[in-house]
């Protein structure tokens, strides 16, 4: 797809550019263990709890504490106690906070695709991503990406309401992302074209896209896609 020389190219964060999904599995299996081993729960049925669990707090955000009491309320559940043990507090918080301690490592190639795409895309290139802003902005500086942005906005959600406000005054936008709920479908409904990068997601992220929005197997790609001749991943 031709990239207008003026177009706002907003881009994802999490997964898109940076590993993430992989640390919250990492925590999901850890509760598992940790549940068997202290309660000699099933680890299926503690991964099914926890999903049971993670799928009712969707509601509240992406904010740490929700992860926490996601993996707290996750605990109490499969072990059919509501009352979790002291002694294990401290174990269950290491759980649930490594995914937002846990260092953002560049996805491979997304580095030097950003810095070609910062070469040869003369209109503004911004961040956006959701969750706590200070959370986030953190994880942007310690991936060593932030200086390929003109701007990061960290929103509580991105709705097509948020999408639209990015893009007021600018004729041409583009989002890339590899969320369909929260990247691609409320780009698309404030008039964004869209780039899907297909890499895994939060599975209460997933959705059906249409048929038209472009498709990449990596960042890199995408970049590929936006700059050079069209072709998918």
């Amino acid at each position: 797809m031709p990239l207008a020389a003026d177009a706002l190219v907003c881009l994802d964060f999490d997964d898109t550019l940076v590993a993430n999904q992989t640390h919250f599995d990492r925590a999901e299996r850890e509760l598992a263990d940790l549940l068997h081993d202290a309660c000699g729960v099933d680890t299926e049925e503690a991964l099914r709890a926890f999903e049971r669990v993670d799928a009712r707090h969707h509601h509240l955000g992406r904010h740490r504490n929700r992860f926490l009491l996601t993996v707290l309320a996750a605990y109490g559940e499969a072990a059919g106690s509501e009352a979790v043990p002291l002694h294990l507090l401290p174990r269950l918080a290491a759980i649930a906070a490594h995914p937002y301690d846990a260092h953002p490592e560049p996805k491979p190639g997304a580095a030097p695709a950003l810095a070609r795409l910062r070469a040869a895309h003369p209109g503004p290139i911004w961040l956006v991503t959701s969750g706590d802003p200070v959370v986030q902005t953190g994880r942007v500086h310690r991936s060593g990406l932030a200086g390929h942005f003109d701007a990061v906005h960290v929103v509580a959600e991105k709705t097509a309401a948020v999408f639209a406000a990015l893009g007021h005054g600018h004729a041409h936008r583009l989002m890339v992302g590899n969320s369909p709920r929260t990247d691609i479908l409320p780009a698309l409904e404030a008039g964004f074209e869209t780039l899907y990068v297909r890499v895994p997601t939060w599975y209460l992220d997933l959705a059906p896209l249409p048929a038209a929005v472009p498709q990449f197997d990596s960042f890199a790609a995408a970049v590929e896609g936006m700059l050079g001749p069209c072709a998918g991943g």
